[in-house]
């Protein structure tokens, strides 16, 4: 491991320790009707990475997180602050830290009072190591949530979105996205949860049309790929290829999941999932490259992007004296509708849209650990194993990924 990760490192686990501590004595000093909350953790993976594009490589990752808020005004008002931070000791500096804070408000109506309307407000701002320091974003967000039980075993939720961001060095990919939904849970005798939910939502993109790739010219390319276009993981960037839908206003996706959960015993759990994702409208003017393994951010793995289908499962056991073990699985077939994918040189391939398949599993639990002398506060000893199978006619994306990993947490 290279000496600034190694310093990085130190520096996040001082970091979380300074904040658990800050946001205890805060805790303390607060009146008796607050309802105080707190989770911190720390954690280290370990990941071996097989690529077509490169050699065969190891990496560690360094991650830490915080979850705190604080209600009041009879539960009613609710402030949240959350933190994830991280580094790899990938070559480069590539730690990052992503931050969110804002405010819940709850209304209660109805004869009952069992039907509930939210409001949220927050902020979050996200700064990135200098080898994907262009990638950094400022967020604002507004949501409204209507939350109505017509019975005691169902539930039904609606609401819409809207969230600001802006890429102070990338304004190209400053953008706006509103998202609406609607959702119904229903809970049966047979101790089974069936929930449906679909997403309608838009996006419009700072940069008036897409920033265009010519497949067919390898020099502009190969220049690009040695600076701000360049391939493999960094400040940069996958560009748009033009397509039909290129002149539209915005990007816009209609998507919608299934799931199915089942109780099999008072501790242990199933559930299995299906989801899709259908994209229409503008394209998105560039991709940013993420790291091997990251995932579903919304905002660098652009939904908008690609359309995509989801089959994923997962079952949980809990024991005794709060020991918990799960593992799960997923399927995703992801087509772009405008992504340009790279050869192992880093040139577009020709007349082809990128289009991945991913396999990903995982096993992990946690364990409690002096449970007996920790009171009010829980410590729990966390571990997992996790494997990504990445396939891709983009090089860079043709990848399997092991990785195993631990780390402690503290709640509450």
């Amino acid at each position: 491991m290279r000496a600034r990760d190694a310093a990085f490192g130190g520096r996040v686990q001082s970091t979380v320790r300074a904040a658990v501590l800050s946001v205890a004595l805060l805790f303390c000093a607060t009146p008796l009707f607050a309802q105080p909350a707190l989770i911190a953790s720390l954690g280290r993976a370990f990941n071996a990475v097989s690529s077509i594009a490169a050699d065969a490589t190891s990496r560690q990752t360094t991650a830490a997180s915080i979850e705190a808020e604080h209600q009041f005004a009879g539960e009613r008002l609710r402030v949240f602050y959350e933190m994830d931070a991280g580094t790899f000791t990938t070559p480069g500096d590539w730690h990052y830290s992503l931050n969110s804070a804002g405010a819940t408000y709850r209304v209660s109506f109805g004869a009952s009072g069992s039907n509930r309307f939210y409001v949220t407000g927050s902020g979050t701002w996200r700064a990135n190591g200098v080898d994907w320091g262009t990638a950094d974003f400022r967020a604002v967000g507004l949501r409204a949530n209507v939350e109505m039980k017509p019975r005691e075993t169902a539930t039904i939720r609606f609401g819409y979105r809207l969230d600001k961001r802006t890429f102070p060095d990338l304004a190209e990919l400053d953008q706006v996205e509103h998202d609406g939904f609607f959702s119904a849970l229903f809970n049966f005798a047979t101790r089974t949860t069936l929930l449906g939910e679909i997403h309608v939502g838009a996006k419009s993109y700072q940069a008036s049309s897409p920033i265009v790739a010519n497949a067919g010219t390898n020099d502009t390319m190969a220049q690009q790929t040695a600076g701000r276009y360049g391939r493999g993981m960094g400040p940069r960037l996958r560009v748009s290829a033009l397509a039909s839908a290129a002149n539209s206003i915005r990007a816009e996706q209609v998507s919608w999941l299934a799931r199915v959960a089942q109780s099999l015993t008072d501790r242990t759990g199933v559930t299995l999932q299906l989801a899709q994702r259908a994209r229409f409208g503008r394209i998105p003017p560039v991709l940013v490259t993420t790291p091997a393994a990251f995932f579903d951010d919304g905002v660098y793995d652009d939904p908008f992007a690609s359309n995509a289908w989801t089959v994923s499962t997962r079952a949980k056991r809990q024991f005794e004296r709060g020991v918990v073990i799960e593992a799960g699985a997923s399927w995703a077939k992801k087509d772009y509708s405008g992504a340009v994918p790279f050869d192992v040189e880093g040139l577009p391939i020709a007349g082809a849209l990128r289009g991945d398949r991913i396999v990903r599993a995982g096993v992990g639990g946690s364990v409690p650990l002096f449970a007996a002398k920790t009171g009010r506060l829980a410590l729990d000893l966390d571990m997992g194993y996790f494997l990504v199978r990445h396939r891709s006619n983009d090089a860079f994306y043709n990848y399997t990924s092991h990785g195993a990993g631990g780390g402690v947490s503290i709640s509450y």
